[in-house]
């Protein structure tokens, strides 16, 4: 038989370890509960993560598309520069030499030109090169005092004329020079359409 006070110290025994076990259980669900929740936040910031980065990557993407856009259209630009000079150097050396019908014919389009914009009561000034062309090309423009005159005062030019009213308010400058310049824009857009196929 046992005795009583050994019933009692396994009965106090029984209690304490079903205790113990109760909070040993309380414990592991708890831990395992706080580990769930810290997994459930690691996976929303490593998704957070994931997303600030694929926006980051989005972001930094777009930036190199765009550095490589610009460049490509800057390289585009340059070489429709490049083009437009080559055109004008070109032009300028063949009018530079300036001998020949073609020649005069355009010296006479560009005085007709130029007295239909100043009118026949104008003077003409031109390089001593062209001024038995240009003098041609005036023959046939007004007569006494409605006639243009051909000034003796050469300009520094590579060809054409620069006409002025009679009183010299109006100026038309219609050297080659200037007329180049004036069709650099539409000579552009043109070199600009070859290049790119528009």
């Amino acid at each position: 038989m046992s005795n009583p006070a050994e019933d009692t110290l396994e009965k106090v025994s029984g209690e304490f370890e079903a205790e113990m076990l109760s909070e040993l259980q309380a414990g592991r669900d708890q831990a395992l509960s706080a580990l769930e929740a810290a997994k459930r936040e690691t996976r929303a910031e490593v998704a957070k993560v994931l997303e600030a980065g694929a926006k980051q990557a989005e972001a930094l993407k777009r930036q190199i598309i765009g550095a490589a856009e610009l460049e490509a259209r800057n390289s585009q630009l340059k070489a429709v520069e490049s083009a437009v000079v080559d055109v004008f150097e070109a032009a300028t050396r063949e009018l530079r030499e300036g001998a020949g019908a073609r020649y005069e014919k355009a010296l006479a389009g560009l005085v007709d030109e130029g007295v239909g914009i100043i009118g026949p009561k104008s003077r003409v000034y031109c390089r001593s090169k062209d001024r038995k062309a240009v003098s041609a090309a005036l023959r046939g423009h007004g007569e006494g005092q409605s006639k243009p005159v051909l000034e003796e005062k050469e300009i520094e030019t590579i060809g054409g004329v620069v006409m002025t009213s009679a009183d010299g308010s109006v100026r038309f400058d219609n050297t080659f020079e200037a007329r180049l310049e004036r069709m650099r824009p539409t000579l552009r857009m043109q070199a600009s359409a070859i290049l790119t196929g528009t």
